[in-house]
């Protein structure tokens, strides 16, 4: 459930927004606007180790990310081993680009 006014999100046995004192609405009937993001890649990882290494930096600095492994690696659920010559990259929004390539700047050095 969710407030129509102020957005703030309720659990479904609540029916009034304790701040708005409006009837809470489903949230799957209300249009709100979807922000748009471009995306941008860091440099390639070589091997999953290193890009896992670097999202979980950006995951402590609270930035944004989705990884995109190499067609084999992906489709066989390849996670525990690094084939040679896997390329992972890893995407942030464009917003968040500098602060992430600064941050991952030590991982990536002298790997690929």
């Amino acid at each position: 459930m969710i407030c129509p006014e102020c957005h703030a999100e309720y659990l479904d046995h609540i029916n009034k927004c304790g701040d708005c004192n409006v009837a809470l609405v489903d949230a799957c009937i209300l249009d709100l606007p979807i922000p748009e993001m471009t995306w941008i890649s860091l440099p390639p990882f070589e091997g999953k180790v290193y890009a896992d290494m670097a999202a979980e930096i950006l995951d402590k600095n609270e930035i944004p990310y989705y990884l995109k492994m190499d067609w084999t690696s992906s489709a066989f659920s390849i996670a525990s081993a690094t084939l040679p010559g896997e390329t992972v990259r890893i995407f942030v929004p464009e917003t968040h680009q500098k602060k992430a390539e600064n941050i991952v700047q030590g991982i990536i050095g002298n790997h690929q």
